[in-house]
């Protein structure tokens, strides 16, 4: 086994249980995605923004993008897109009034944006999955990207030779999208196999949505890894921040997340109700 691979594993064995530890509540799930938002809204803003010595613009993006969900999953849930909107205009007011220069403003705008949609909003999709799914599913879906990510890295690692995308992840290659998918598939249906066995979870969900399951995670947390890439190759970067060993940031290790969840959010609520 690789060097790299034995700090992945040992720094994902260490994470792992806390975060799962978090989904016991609604409460600490909230506090999990809040605390979650605000370690890698930071790493994008250190990462892309540091670099003008605007502090006082960086703290108040984190607060805001980090109040999110925190607003949301407490007293907003019903209010959403409103409580988005207030606080999105709250950032580009911020960058109005702090940032004089208009050469780099827009760049300011686009980070600012990003965080507020991509890991903000987009993360924060847990907390309905959590309220009206349950903490199995809410799991299920933290977990998927978990089981693809892995399949796919040791799919890539053996079989790999067709490359995904030479621009923008060169690494990535068919045979670990597709190793990656089948995999998750079996992992969901032991997952489902054990919650409805041993913990009786009441759930509307047969083992047939394993294949959705399956395929939505595998294109949607491919999409979301391109996505960052091209964030850390337009900026220089190998890892968007170092919060864990072998893996790069807390960005880094959520990325496909990031898309995955609100599709499967949607998913639910399309074919579950």
């Amino acid at each position: 086994m690789k060097e790299e691979t034995k700090v992945r594993l040992f720094s994902a064995l260490i994470v792992a249980p806390v975060v799962v530890i978090c989904f016991v509540s609604y409460q600490s799930l909230i506090g999990l995605v809040s605390a979650i938002v605000f370690l890698a809204s930071s790493e994008l803003y250190f990462s892309t923004l540091m670099k003008y010595k605007k502090m006082g613009v960086i703290v108040l993006y984190i607060i805001i993008v980090s109040a999110f969900p925190v607003l949301f999953g407490l007293w907003f849930i019903n209010f959403s897109m409103e409580l988005f909107s207030v606080l999105f205009i709250m950032g580009i007011l911020v960058t109005l009034v702090l940032v004089k220069n208009k050469d780099i403003v827009m760049e300011y705008f686009g980070v600012f944006s990003i965080s507020m949609i991509y890991i903000s909003f987009n993360l924060s999709f847990f907390i309905p999955l959590y309220k009206y799914y349950g903490a199995s599913l809410a799991l299920l879906t933290l977990t998927l990207s978990w089981a693809y990510d892995s399949f796919a890295y040791f799919f890539g690692l053996a079989f790999g030779k067709h490359k995904l995308s030479k621009v923008y992840s060169p690494n990535k290659s068919y045979e670990g999208l597709f190793g990656g998918i089948f995999g998750t598939f079996i992992y969901v249906l032991i997952y489902f196999y054990v919650m409805k066995t041993f913990f009786q979870c009441n759930t509307n969900i047969s083992y047939l949505y394993s294949v959705p399951f399956a395929i939505i995670t595998g294109l949607f947390d491919t999409l979301g890894d391109l996505f960052e890439s091209a964030i850390k190759r337009a900026y220089g970067l190998k890892h968007i921040g170092k919060f864990m060993p072998g893996h790069g940031g807390m960005l880094d290790r959520i990325d496909g997340l990031l898309f995955v969840a609100p599709i499967i959010f949607i998913f639910l609520k399309i074919f579950v109700g």
